[in-house]
C-alpha cells in the first residue's frame, strides 16, 4: 500500500503543485464515493460488491478538473457445488453444498474530469490511470457438506484455495451528472469502467456504478 500511495504523489504532485500556483483559491472539492462493482479476470466471473473511496479535485477552469482518489472494492460470488463422497464399496456420492469466490482490490487512481454546459445539472466525462493492487481470490466452502455415516469424501474437493496477489497499472473513464445541490456541495451518479493489466492473475475488467459526494471547503 506505500508503493501505491508513493507512485500516485509522484504522478500527480507536479500536475496539483503548478495548478496551485496558477489558479485562485477555493477550487479544491473533497470528494466522498459509494458504488457497486461487478469484477471479471479472463476466464470468469471474479463477483460482485459493494465499495467505496475518497479523493481530492482540483478546478482547472470551470468545467476542467484533476482528480486523485483512493478506493476499495470487494468481491464476492457464491455458487452451488458438489463435493464426492465413495462408501465402503467406493461407490461415488455427491455431496451438495456452497462454495464462495471473495477478494478486495485497492485502487489509486488520477484522472482528468470536464463537465459541459453552465447550468446546476451538468454531464461530465473522465479518464485517466494509476495502480491496482489485489489481495487475491480466496476460493473455498462456506459451510462443510454433511457426510453421511460410512462415506468418507475424496481428497481435495473441500479445500479452499488462496489465489495469488497481484499489482498491476489501471486505466480509469466513466461518464456522469454533476449536479449542484448546494452552494458548497454536489453529487455526481456515474458508470465508469476500469482495465486492468493483470496476467490473469486477478481483477481485469471492473463496471462501476454509484454515488459521488463533493464538498468545497
Amino acid at each position: 500500500m506505500k508503493q501505491i500511495l508513493a507512485a500516485a504523489t509522484f504522478i500527480l504532485l507536479p500536475v496539483l503543485s503548478s495548478a496551485a500556483w496558477a489558479q485562485p483559491p477555493g477550487r479544491l472539492t473533497v470528494t466522498g464515493t459509494i458504488e457497486h462493482a461487478r469484477i471479471t479476470d479472463d476466464d470468469s466471473f471474479l463477483g460482485s460488491g459493494f465499495g467505496g473511496g475518497g479523493g481530492i479535485q482540483w478546478r482547472l477552469t470551470d468545467a476542467t478538473a484533476i482528480e486523485l482518489e483512493i478506493g476499495r472494492e470487494h468481491h464476492r460470488r457464491d455458487f452451488g457445488s458438489f463435493a464426492v463422497a465413495f462408501d465402503a464399496q467406493g461407490r461415488p456420492q455427491a455431496l451438495p453444498y456452497t462454495r464462495r469466490w471473495e477478494g478486495t482490490a485497492t485502487f489509486v487512481i488520477a484522472s482528468v474530469s470536464h463537465a459541459f454546459g453552465s447550468g446546476p445539472v451538468r454531464p461530465v466525462l473522465w479518464g485517466g490511470g494509476g495502480v491496482m493492487s489485489h489481495g487475491g481470490t480466496r476460493r473455498g466452502p462456506i459451510v462443510a457438506p454433511q457426510v453421511p455415516p460410512g462415506l468418507v469424501l475424496q481428497p481435495g474437493d473441500f479445500d479452499s484455495i488462496d489465489g495469488a496477489a497481484s499489482r498491476a497499472l489501471a486505466a480509469d473513464g466513466g461518464l456522469g451528472v454533476d449536479v449542484r445541490i448546494a452552494p458548497r456541495i454536489s453529487m455526481r451518479p456515474f458508470a465508469g469502467l476500469r482495465l486492468v493489466g493483470t496476467e490473469n492473475v486477478g481483477p481485469k475488467y471492473i463496471v462501476r456504478t454509484g454515488v459521488r459526494i463533493g464538498f468545497r471547503p
